[in-house]
């Protein structure tokens, strides 16, 4: 739940510049067509938030998700949010939109390319194990990000596949799957990510093999434990209608990064259609983590204008159970936002 970073509190310049390289990366993917084995007939009404849990593997740990319509060519808001001002409902959207799509853009946007201009029906990112990196930039982690479209992609995922031939380090096969391997450098760590067309809605980016492997096996018929099970406690603090939104429920077998001893979990959610607010709800067995988090959860001194900007309220919904709603009217506290929620649901960045 602590803000990370390498040498202590974070300086302003450096946060900025580095997540403005991951926004402007980000930005950059839009996302297009593909034909691939149709396995499931896909349909607006087959494939929900509850069929795609149900790909991931158990021992997932965090899930952002992005509910459509939204076009995943029209992240570019046209503006710097660097400098702060006032941000729109639809700027804020295009950044809580990319957060689940963050490893969609590789290669110089080669996969951007082939999917510029589809309207996107649901996004969900599943990650778990992450860990720190070589030196600076974010915690690896094994994860996939499924994005489904609101119609068929055609043939662009063949096209793809077969054009992108030269950015590939190999292609392999996976469950009947031709899967794309690509690899990236990213500050000192060779990151290596999996790309796949397994349904004519359905595109997946992976981050290891062994977790693509069994998102494709789940989504071909096998079953086993769901992910983040509807038993869990954060559940009751997540709107599953609302259009943004996400859940980590802390895995002390695999996490390095716990935020107290007894951490349970946390929860985020935004609409900005309805407030350009936002919501964090922190978990704990402890019960006196009130004044803890009002402490060390946006600590005030490594950002001081974007944490006063967040105009932060706290309470207590129930022991043990913190919830924060905080203002996103403009950039700077809505940069810091999002620098830290990501950082609380294991996607931290070293600086």
């Amino acid at each position: 739940m602590l803000l990370v970073t390498r040498e202590g509190p974070m300086r302003k310049k450096a946060k900025k510049a580095l997540f403005a390289l991951c926004v402007a990366a980000a930005c950059g993917t839009a996302c297009n067509s593909h034909k691939g084995a149709n396995w499931l007939k896909a349909s607006k009404s087959s494939v929900d938030i509850a069929r795609v849990l149900s790909w991931l593997p158990a021992d997932t740990e965090t899930i952002t998700v992005a509910i459509g319509p939204f076009w995943m060519s029209n992240f570019q808001t046209g503006q710097d949010l660097g400098q702060n001002r006032e941000v729109s409902v639809e700027e804020l959207e295009k950044q809580f939109e990319l957060l689940p799509l963050l490893q969609f853009d590789f290669s110089q946007g080669v996969l951007e390319k082939r999917l510029e201009g589809q309207s996107v029906f649901l996004v969900v990112e599943g990650s778990r194990r992450f860990r720190s990196p070589a030196g600076l930039g974010e915690l690896l982690y094994e994860g996939c990000a499924i994005a489904v479209f609101a119609d068929g992609l055609g043939n662009r995922g063949e096209s793809f596949l077969k054009d992108s031939a030269k950015a590939m380090v190999r292609m392999e096969e996976m469950e009947g799957q031709r899967v794309g391997v690509f690899q990236e450098k990213k500050e000192e760590d060779l990151w290596t990510l999996f790309v796949a067309f397994p349904q004519s809605r359905v595109v997946l980016v992976a981050t290891n093999r062994d977790y693509l492997r069994e998102v494709l096996a789940r989504m071909r018929g096998a079953t086993g434990e769901r992910a983040l099970p509807d038993t869990l406690p954060e559940w009751r603090y997540v709107n599953r209608k609302g259009k943004f939104w996400g859940l980590r429920h802390f895995d002390k077998k695999q996490a390095e990064d716990l935020p107290d001893e007894q951490a349970i979990g946390l929860t985020f959610g935004c609409d900005p259609s309805k407030a350009r607010t936002a919501t964090i709800t922190y978990l704990s067995a402890a019960k006196d983590m009130l004044p803890v988090i009002k402490e060390k959860l946006f600590p005030f001194l490594s950002e001081p204008e974007g944490t006063k900007g967040l105009h932060i309220r706290y309470r207590e919904l129930e022991p043990g159970v913190i919830q924060g709603l905080y203002d996103l009217d403009h950039s700077e506290p809505v940069n810091w936002f999002l620098f830290v929620l990501m950082g609380n649901l294991g996607h931290a960045i070293f600086v």
